[in-house]
């Protein structure tokens, strides 16, 4: 049985801290990432169907009533390219799709604070009871992870999640914590044989 009411910050519990920091950071980035594909592809699209559509619109004002079958059908092929790239612009719905995945990434960027603002306080020195606290993030993280858009786990892959993405600078923290521990101790003990 654990007592609750001495503090339980263990090598375990930052552990569990520094697991959901690289958990929360990179869902983060990942979020963020989809969501500037996401718009990138809405404003590229966006950009081919004003051009498109201008230099149709150009071509048909400004032409003669005669037109030759050639120039009918280029002004066919560039209509058309208009109302494919709005067609796929709107059925993608990638500007609500990007503001979703934003949303998504900033409720882990509040979590990875949450997260980092206990990490950053000496285990020893830390008030909030761990269990109480992952208790708490894990509810926060189901939450988001109901309510999120999920991504392609292709494009996941390959586009939105990158090598360094679980890096933790907590993990260093608390090694050296630790390190700070033990070479108190060892000059503690020193102090006392002499």
């Amino acid at each position: 049985m654990v007592d609750r009411e001495s503090n339980n910050w263990n090598d375990y519990t930052n552990d569990t801290l520094v697991h959901l920091h690289k958990k929360t950071r990179s869902q983060k980035k990942m979020y963020q990432r989809a969501s500037d594909l996401h718009h990138s592809f809405y404003s590229f699209f966006g950009l081919i169907t004003v051009l498109t559509s201008t230099v149709a619109s150009t071509i048909s004002w400004g032409s003669n009533k005669d037109m030759n079958d050639k120039e009918k059908i280029i002004l066919s092929l560039i209509t058309t390219t208009s109302a494919i790239s709005a067609a796929i612009q709107n059925f993608y719905s990638f500007q609500e799709n990007s503001s979703k995945l934003t949303l998504t990434s900033k409720n882990y960027a509040q979590l990875q604070n949450k997260i980092e603002n206990i990490g950053n306080i000496h285990p020893k020195h830390r008030h909030d009871d761990p269990y109480g606290f992952f208790k708490q993030i894990d509810t926060e993280l189901d939450k988001i992870t109901e309510n999120r858009y999920e991504l392609s786990s292709c494009l996941t892959k390959c586009c939105y999640l990158k090598k360094d993405d679980d890096f933790s600078y907590l993990k260093e923290k608390h090694d050296k914590y630790n390190n700070n521990d033990i070479d108190l101790i060892i000059s503690t003990e020193s102090e006392s044989e002499n």
